[in-house]
This record gives structure tokens, C-alpha cells and sequence, in this order.
């Protein structure tokens, strides 16, 4: 097995927002990567926009493990500072005021829905980032962000207010530190394609409200008002941060001033990104990330989601069917995969029609799945009898033997099988499919339908006679590819809390037991075995290598 980080063999290109196009991927430091992902403001349960998200950062963490990278995985917690108004940067605190609704501290709202957010993303199957921290939690790094901007000349304070002053930004490129040496145009707006001067036209009747010079200009710390629960001292006085100034300060705290890859929804790209953008400018005189993703919007039934009309749906009613406008429960296996048909740059229209299908293509991958990991029955008891020596040192999120690096390196990189015969091309060209689509922005469309094809090809008799390499090697990539990419495994098992194998296991045995009566010719215990099996949704198949199980 070559045990060299398949990035080094397997090209990866991303869409980048910034460019608008998409490009080769280059860590800054190899193998090392650092990612910065938008999480979620915690004040209320969470729903399928928080799935979405967190799905496909999920798999982009996964997948950069897969090929070898080491990643620094950072998604923020928001408790503080995002109020009702963005634009305006007016309103209530979002999580005061659920505390003042429901007569608790601040702080018992962000626990309480931070639990909920974490419950609901573990049952997705998302992992959990290596770095998790809440906005709360670094008040003093904010304030020093916020007084590097004030020193380089591109924010002013008002009133016990500070604000960025993004006309002097975007229209002086002198004043800006990482343009003064040649830089060209604006960059205010490149990242969502608005025009500085439009937004400026459209801002025309608000520029000056309050203490603002104009009305595009965002707060880096806003003054508190007495009624103000959540407030910190600052050398403007009593107040609190600004939303936008958080994730700038917790990024570069944990990847540095310039970090490989910044993610989030493609609704935070204005104002909150380019926002972001402005202020690493002024505090670092950098771009903070070389390559920007964002996620598509959702629908449900071609609407927006939104809760006036009806049609916004947490996942803990998602996963028990209690909302109107669901036929049925569906499970959080399922969801993850119906979210994974689409690429993470398209829109995701949610229906009953649509998830009703998308629960028996997950089936059918389980039933691929399951053929695979017969094949590979003795790897599999091997590494969890390595897992149940170590488990000290087993780490989801990024341990010194990553074992979804493991995984990747186990599959063979693309033009290093060699095909003999028709049947053996056709699984190579596979095998050598779901690399190829993941490399493609991680398309997982395209990756599904090559797992599809390739437990297809698994499956038909001439497979059974083809040489134990190129069996091992199918078999890998398809459980590589859903498990350990995909992030998809049987309901039975997140239902049970039982290890991967631990099915795996029983079925051994009892196929023993079916074995020796059959040779004892004992047909009636045999066949006993046999239908009690069926009964319970689990079909014995008998063939060339022996007897192998799936479930029905």
C-alpha cells in the first residue's frame, strides 16, 4: 500500500468566491490546513439552514483529512453582538432578547441552544471542529483589533461607538495597508460583486444617521445603552462588539493573519464577509483567506424558508415528523444524504416527494456499503481490535494517526491499478470516478453516482472471480468514499451506539453456527437460522467465498 498523502497524487480544485472561478488547491504550509467556517448565532433550536451548512464544511473537512492534509477545523459560536438589524446595526442583541422573552441570563440561552446545535449536527453526522470558540470568550483580542484599525486610520469613534469608515476604505487606496503598494480598484464588494459606488447611491437618505458618516459604515463596538444586558469595558467606554469583528478576530487568533480556506453561507457574504475582508485590511494589511466557499441557499417546496410562511422546519421536527408540512419522519441519515445529491454550490429544494426518494437511494448505498465491508471483513476486525488497544488516543477531530487519512491512503490514487479485462477497467474507471468528482470542488453528486455504478459493477458474478486486489481495492473506495467522506454509515448504528463492527460481529458467529449444522446436516436449524434472519430484515447470501449478509 503506498503510504504517501494522496494530495500529493490527487488534484483538487475549489470554486473560489473571490475570483469567481475555480482554481487548483495550494495549502499555504503543507500538510498543514487551516479553515475558518461562520457558525451559528445560538438562540433558538436548530433547523435545516444550520444542516446545510454544517454538511458541507463537514465533508470539506473530511475530505481534506482523506487526502492527507492536516486540518485546523475553526467554526465560531456566536453569543454575542448580532443584533435584529444588521445593516442598521440597530435592535436587540438576537440572544438578550430571547433572554428577556423567556426571563433567564444571556448565557443560559447560548447553553442551551449551543447543546442543541451540537446534538443536532452529531446526529447528521458531523464531526465536531478542532477548534470551537464563542465570540464572548475573546471581548480583549476584539478590542485590539478594533484599536489596530482605529491606529491605521479607517475607523473613527462616535459617541462611545466605533465604526469602520468604509468610504475612506474603498474610495482612497492609500489609506488601505494592504493596497498601498500598486493595489488596483476597490476592494470593498469583489467578494459578492456589488459596486462600491451603487451601494453608496442606495445608502444616499441614511448617510449620517446617528453617528455614522455614512450609511455603509458597520460598527466594530457599539456603545450600550443602560437597558443593555451584555456589556464589557473598552477604552470607548462600557458597550460590546460588533457581529463582524468576531469572526476576523477568532480566525486569525487560531489560523494566523493569512489562512488557507474561509466558509460559511452564501447569504454572509454581504455584508458580513466582505465586512470581515475590510477589517483584516485594516488591523493586518491581508486578505485573511486565499480561497472563499459558500453554500447555496435552501427552499422548501420552492420557497424560502421562513418561519411567516409556515415552512420552517428544526431538524428535531425534521427527525419525528411533527410539522404540517411533513408527510413522514425522516431520518437524520437520510437528510444528510438527500443534502449530498445536490452540490454545495446549487440550491437544495426540500420535499416530502423529494426526501422520500432520496430514503431509498440511501438504502441502496447501505446495501453496497454492507457488500463491501463483507469483503473486507478481516480488515475491519483487525482495526478495531488497534482501536480497542488505543483508545487514548483515538481523536475525531485530528488525531496524530488520522484514520480518515488511513482510509484515503488505502484506496489506490487514480492510474496506479492496472485493468485486465473489460470487467476490471470498468471498476478501475470507478474507483478512479468518485477521486475524480470529489476533486471537482467536491462535487458528491458525481461522487454518489460513482459509488452507485461502482457496488453495481461489485455485484455481478464476474466480479466474484476477479483477482483479490482489485476486490480489496472496490471494496475500499466504496467504504472509504460513504464513511469516511460522505460521513454516511448505517441508521442501526447511531440508533444503537454500537461500534461500526459490532453487527459485524454477531453475523459472524451466528453464519458459523449455520455453517456447522449445514455440515452436520442439520438442514432444519440451517434453515431455521435462516428465515428467523430473513424475518428480521437480514438476507444470508451463499456464494464462492463463503456466506455474506446484508440487511433488507
Amino acid at each position: 500500500m503506498d503510504e504517501t498523502a494522496r494530495y500529493e497524487h490527487v488534484p483538487l480544485t475549489v470554486y473560489n468566491s473571490l475570483r469567481r472561478a475555480q482554481e487548483p488547491f495550494s495549502a499555504l504550509e503543507p500538510p498543514f490546513v487551516g479553515m475558518y467556517v461562520c457558525g451559528p448565532t445560538v438562540y433558538s433550536d436548530p433547523h435545516l439552514g444550520h444542516a446545510r451548512s454544517a454538511v458541507v464544511f463537514d465533508v470539506v473537512f473530511r475530505y481534506l483529512r482523506f487526502l492527507g492534509y492536516r486540518v485546523r477545523y475553526v467554526r465560531n459560536i456566536t453569543d454575542v453582538g448580532h443584533l435584529e438589524d444588521e445593516q442598521a446595526d440597530a435592535g436587540e442583541d438576537k440572544i438578550a432578547k430571547r433572554a428577556r422573552l423567556e426571563r433567564v441570563e444571556p448565557m443560559e440561552v447560548v447553553q442551551r441552544y449551543t447543546l442543541s446545535y451540537h446534538d443536532g449536527m452529531r446526529r447528521m453526522g458531523c464531526l465536531p471542529p478542532s477548534i470551537e470558540p464563542r465570540a464572548s470568550g475573546h471581548i480583549l483580542e476584539q478590542i485590539e483589533v478594533v484599536e489596530r484599525i482605529v491606529e491605521a486610520g479607517l475607523a473613527y469613534e462616535a459617541d462611545g461607538s466605533v465604526y469602520f469608515d468604509l468610504q475612506k476604505y474603498a474610495g482612497d487606496a492609500a489609506s488601505d495597508p494592504a493596497r498601498r503598494d500598486g493595489g488596483d480598484g476597490s476592494p470593498y464588494g469583489q467578494l459578492s460583486g456589488r459596486v462600491f459606488e451603487d451601494l453608496m447611491a442606495n445608502t444616499r437618505d441614511t448617510a449620517g444617521a446617528e453617528q455614522k458618516r455614512s450609511g455603509l459604515d458597520f460598527a466594530l463596538w457599539k456603545k450600550a445603552e443602560p437597558q443593555h444586558i451584555m456589556r464589557w469595558r473598552s477604552p470607548w467606554g462600557e458597550g460590546f462588539p460588533g457581529w463582524h469583528l468576531e469572526c476576523t478576530t477568532m480566525s486569525t487568533r487560531y489560523l494566523g493573519e493569512q489562512f488557507d480556506i474561509h466558509g460559511g453561507g452564501l447569504d454572509l457574504q454581504f455584508p458580513h464577509h466582505e465586512a470581515e475582508i475590510a477589517q483584516s485590511h485594516g488591523a493586518f494589511g491581508t486578505d485573511p483567506a486565499r480561497y472563499w466557499l459558500h453554500s447555496n441557499m435552501l427552499t422548501v417546496d420552492g420557497q424560502k424558508m421562513a418561519k411567516s410562511l409556515g415552512n420552517f422546519i428544526t431538524l428535531e421536527e425534521m427527525f419525528t415528523g411533527a410539522h404540517p408540512r411533513l408527510e413522514q419522519a425522516f431520518s437524520p441519515m437520510v437528510l444528510r444524504f438527500f443534502m449530498l445529491q445536490s452540490h454545495y454550490r446549487s440550491t437544495v429544494d426540500f420535499s416530502n416527494e423529494a426526501l422520500a426518494a432520496a430514503e431509498k437511494g440511501y438504502q441502496r448505498l447501505m446495501t453496497g456499503l454492507q457488500h463491501a465491508e463483507q469483503v473486507l471483513a478481516d480488515e475491519i476486525a483487525a482495526e478495531a481490535a488497534a482501536l480497542a488497544e488505543a483508545p487514548l488516543e483515538r481523536s475525531s477531530v485530528g488525531p496524530q494517526e488520522d484514520e480518515i487519512a488511513a482510509a484515503g491512503r488505502a484506496i489506490p490514487a487514480p492510474g496506479t491499478v492496472t485493468a485486465d479485462g473489460d470487467h476490471a477497467a470498468a471498476v478501475v474507471a470507478q474507483i478512479d470516478a468518485c477521486w475524480k468528482a470529489m476533486g471537482d470542488d467536491f462535487h458528491t453528486p458525481k461522487t454518489i453516482a460513482a459509488l452507485f455504478e461502482l457496488t453495481r459493477l461489485t455485484q455481478r458474478p464476474e466480479h466474484a472471480s476477479a483477482p483479490d486486489e482489485l476486490r480489496r481495492a472496490a471494496a475500499r473506495t466504496v467504504r472509504g468514499f460513504v464513511r469516511a467522506v460522505l460521513g454516511l454509515h448505517p441508521e442501526e448504528e447511531a440508533a444503537s451506539g454500537a461500534a461500526p463492527d459490532r453487527l459485524s460481529a454477531v453475523m459472524e458467529l451466528v453464519i458459523a453456527l449455520r455453517a456447522e449444522a449445514r455440515k452436520a446436516k442439520d438442514f432444519a436449524t440451517a434453515d431455521r437460522i435462516r428465515d428467523t434472519l430473513a424475518a428480521a430484515g437480514i438476507q444470508l447470501e451463499d456464494g464462492r467465498d463463503g456466506t455474506t449478509w446484508v440487511t433488507t
